[in-house]
């Protein structure tokens, strides 16, 4: 789906990630609508660094956590450009906290962005797309606290599992008009998370880095890649999945559980072969427990 006077929404999109996302959409030929929720002087200079790229961009503060905000926001989107041919879930809050301190409010701010938000702009905006001749594309930017969880964020990483099952969801609902995918981000360095990860202290970085298999942290400028490839045509057959972009810290860190948990821990012996159901031969390994 090359630009060519298509029209894109990208949700939470005057900094880090959503804002590489909305640059580069403008620069591949996109009429874009950037969002946001707070931050008028942030919004500002975003869209004033995107009219570089595109001097048809608009810029429309909403709070997607409410049905009016998500339905004025898709609305003014698609009457800024005539049409609406992508939407980017992107808009996201992260309140952290340990669970057993966690608030009602402090989750439900987060759900609220980052789950409810994002099914009621896909909602819109799947409406306005099965009513154009070729339907459009939704993608959902994930997290890969949606596929491992982690402390102090149980809110963010229900948000973003929930987010990716809801992808599947919408796959099969709105297919064949309209592909739905998720791009799920490792750490990727931004504002927000130089802060939260404290990423300025070079040996905590180092650390972050050497956990990596391509020993770099994430660029929001990978992750608009991701949002290109999933739009142009080689990605037409695609729909319904997730595509992790990070560096394949994840896929090692799966390994590494996996071969952890295949050692079975008790004390130091070696079973004889022996037979199996349906007459196929096995070993067991036994290692020292520890």
């Amino acid at each position: 789906m090359p630009g060519n006077d298509r029209a894109a929404l990208v949700t939470g999109s005057t900094s880090g990630l959503g804002l590489a996302i909305a640059l580069r959409l403008a620069r591949s030929g996109y009429r874009v609508t950037l969002n946001y929720s707070s931050d008028d002087q942030q919004a500002e200079r975003a869209l004033t660094q995107v009219r570089q790229a595109s001097s048809s961009a608009v810029l429309v503060k909403a709070d997607l956590g409410t049905a009016a905000g998500a339905a004025g926001l898709v609305e003014r989107a698609a009457a800024a450009h005539g049409r609406l041919d992508v939407l980017v879930n992107n808009a996201a809050r992260v309140i952290d906290g340990p669970f057993l301190e966690m608030t009602e409010a402090d989750w439900d701010a987060v759900l609220d962005v980052n789950l409810k938000g994002a099914f009621l702009c896909s909602q819109h905006a799947a409406r306005l797309m099965l009513a154009q001749d070729d339907g459009g594309v939704i993608l959902n930017i994930g997290s890969s606290t949606g596929i491992r969880g982690r402390r102090n964020g149980v809110n963010t990483c229900a948000s973003k599992a929930g987010l990716m099952v809801m992808t599947q969801c919408l796959a099969l609902e709105l297919a064949p008009r309209i592909r739905v995918n998720t791009i799920v981000p490792g750490l990727v360095v931004t504002g927000e998370t130089t802060t939260r990860f404290r990423l300025d202290d070079p040996a905590i970085r180092r650390e972050r880095e050497q956990a990596i298999p391509l020993h770099r942290l994430g660029r929001p400028e990978d992750i608009a890649d991701a949002v290109m490839l999933l739009l142009s045509p080689e990605a037409r057959f695609i729909t319904g999945q997730k595509l992790v972009v990070d560096g394949g810290q994840n896929m090692w860190l799966r390994t590494l559980t996996e071969r952890a948990s295949l050692a079975v821990r008790v004390p130091a012996c070696d079973a004889p072969p022996g037979p199996r159901p349906g007459g196929a031969s096995f070993s067991l390994r036994c290692v020292q427990a520890e």
